[in-house]
């Protein structure tokens, strides 16, 4: 079953520190949710070591986070927030397009030397937020005066974490920075969890895990990225309800050397509308595919690509601002 309790809390932070000698170590950051106080009066426990035998974790950063969920905190109080509805903000790290699931950084939580390990890449950024008075929002499961999981919460096969698999419930830290209106985000997840679920339940589809399509040892290829999502017409001229000619599109480019069969393929938008696809998308050639099945919302949304068997291919994500460009192409790749 999915997670209890889970949301965003909106707050500031104050303080950290990185645990390193315990059995399952956290980074423990201590916020609040008012400019006044200052003290740290709630906690964030973030995992930094897996109690797995393999105990390193996925790390990535985005510097600037381009994403239409920014719009959506942003209008946000601060304190916390259950998620209740679709409609609220959520994060799923397979069909948000948030990040590139293959440029995540595997690392142990404390190796001696710089830059190295988990401590030393989140460090600095949080002693910048700190000192430079971010916002932080912080997904996960709420606890007595704190938050935990923040973290992927899917994509889970060992019995004991199985349980907790869902969608749109994964755990995350996004930072906004008041002096130049920038975003950045931090997200994490075990090594040893699956990149492909299912869109019911987060469970895992197939045993390609982070270890092995991020250190490239996986016995067969993955299928990330062998179509990509190039480009997609998201406001063509005219109203939403009768546009002039032309309709809501994406552009596919295959990346391989080899023809692709695109009959049992989807896309699907935000929502989980989703568009069959048919034919066949000839090697290393792009195809426009008109998506009348799924609705490419002009307040920003995301676009994931899926194969026969449900796995991902590609995704992305465009904000407000990029889809009220009528008549433009938004370019993802």
């Amino acid at each position: 079953m999915p997670l209890d309790n889970y949301g965003v809390w909106v707050g500031y932070p104050r303080r950290y520190i990185a645990e390193k000698q315990q059995k399952t170590p956290h980074l423990q950051l201590w916020f609040d949710d008012d400019v006044v106080t200052q003290k740290g009066k709630f906690r964030a426990a973030i995992n930094i070591k897996s109690a797995t035998n393999e105990s390193r974790l996925v790390y990535w950063f985005v510097r600037n986070l381009n994403h239409p969920i920014t719009e959506d905190l942003a209008i946000l109080e601060p304190g916390w927030h259950k998620r209740r509805t679709d409609d609220d903000p959520a994060l799923d790290y397979i069909r948000g397009g948030m990040i590139n699931l293959e440029k995540g950084k595997i690392l142990a939580h404390n190796v001696a030397g710089e830059d190295n390990d988990i401590i030393d890449f989140v460090s600095p950024i949080l002693d910048e937020a700190i000192r430079r008075k971010a916002t932080i929002y912080l997904f996960g499961e709420q606890f007595p005066n704190g938050i935990h999981d923040v973290h992927m919460n899917q994509g889970n096969s060992e019995e004991s974490f199985a349980k907790y698999n869902g969608v749109f419930q994964d755990g995350g830290v996004l930072l906004h920075f008041p002096d130049d209106g920038h975003w950045e985000g931090i997200f994490l997840a075990f090594a040893v969890q699956i990149v492909h679920t299912t869109d019911k339940g987060g469970d895992p589809i197939g045993d390609t895990s982070f270890v092995e399509l991020i250190e490239g040892s996986a016995v067969r290829p993955d299928v990330l990225g062998v179509v990509i999502i190039s480009a997609a017409l998201v406001n063509p001229v005219g109203p939403d309800e009768n546009p002039s000619g032309e309709s809501e599109a994406v552009l596919l480019v295959n990346t391989t050397l080899s023809d692709i069969q695109l009959d049992g393929w989807t896309m699907q938008n935000r929502n989980g509308d989703t568009q069959a696809l048919s034919g066949v998308l000839r090697k290393q050639h792009s195809r426009t595919i008109p998506v009348p099945g799924c609705p490419l919302t002009n307040r920003g949304g995301t676009i994931t690509l899926l194969n026969p068997d449900g796995l991902k291919v590609d995704g992305v994500s465009y904000s407000r601002a990029q889809a009220s460009r009528e008549g433009r192409l938004v370019l993802f790749h």
